[in-house]
């Protein structure tokens, strides 16, 4: 299994989910979070509410899939949130060791099923 984390503009985050899900995503997080690297001096930065205003809001998507769909699944959010502008976003892609479903017990594969 992998984890394909994403971050890209806000504007992008349905457009992408709605491509997810078309494509099999088994199932999809998406939250709001601020960017802190590229243009910021780690050293400097609090999460003092006027210095977060400063960075930039992006959404952070999360995607747990078999190997076989994790390809398919970054191409997808690629295609999909690219602008061809700087600040689009970058896709990380994880192994994930083990997945278990706590309402049941089941692990790996079926634990991503319904």
């Amino acid at each position: 299994m992998k984890e394909i984390k994403a971050y890209l503009r806000i504007s992008k985050v349905d457009e992408v989910i709605r491509a997810l899900r078309t494509s099999g995503a088994p199932g999809i997080t998406a939250t709001r979070v601020h960017g802190v690297g590229y243009g910021y001096e780690p050293y400097l930065f609090t999460l003092a509410p006027s210095e977060l205003r400063k960075t930039p809001e992006v959404a952070k998507i999360e995607v747990v899939c078999e190997d076989a769909f994790s390809e398919e699944a970054v191409q997808i959010i690629v295609r999909t949130a690219r602008t061809g502008d700087p600040g689009d976003g970058i896709v990380f892609v994880t192994p994930v060791e083990r997945a278990v479903k706590i309402r049941n017990g089941v692990e790996d594969s079926e634990a991503l099923q319904r």
